[in-house]
């Protein structure tokens, strides 16, 4: 049976300007690109719709939370998203722009120039601590 795989997915779209499009992909490939991620993926994107409408941002791929995740692996998975979080946080208020975040399929929250909504903090970040603290509150210990 194959291990699910849920996406942690931000994205800044409008009239982005070409320099700050490049300060965000060339931020990303001087720290993101050189990390070593217990996560399947981690890449940086720019793309143009249809209409014209830009799209920068970042998707990164990991094992779903389940039976097969150790208390180390989900802890590792918990700190490179908050790293994640941190790091958006840090670009969008250099360059003022606002990150949409997705989890698993789910609108999740906005980092805006710089600041996180409550919606990250305590949908995302607070939820999965409370879930590592069962996990390893729960695990038998060796």
């Amino acid at each position: 049976m194959p291990v699910p795989i849920v996406e942690l997915i931000a994205y800044s779209e409008g009239h982005l300007d070409d320099r700050d499009v490049s300060r965000f992909l060339q931020a990303y490939e001087s720290v993101c690109g050189r990390l070593s991620w217990v996560g399947e993926s981690t890449a940086a994107f720019d793309e143009v719709g249809p209409d014209g409408t830009r799209e920068i941002g970042l998707t990164h791929a990991f094992l779903a939370p389940g039976p097969w995740a150790t208390p180390a692996m989900e802890q590792r998975l918990f700190a490179e998203v908050r790293w994640l979080v941190a790091w958006l946080e840090e670009i969008s208020g250099d360059l003022g722009l606002v990150f949409a975040l997705r989890y698993d399929d789910r609108d999740i929250g906005w980092i805006r120039r710089g600041v996180t909504d409550d919606a990250i903090s305590e949908g995302l970040i607070a939820v999965w601590e409370r879930d590592l603290e069962r996990l390893e509150r729960d695990s038998p210990r060796r």
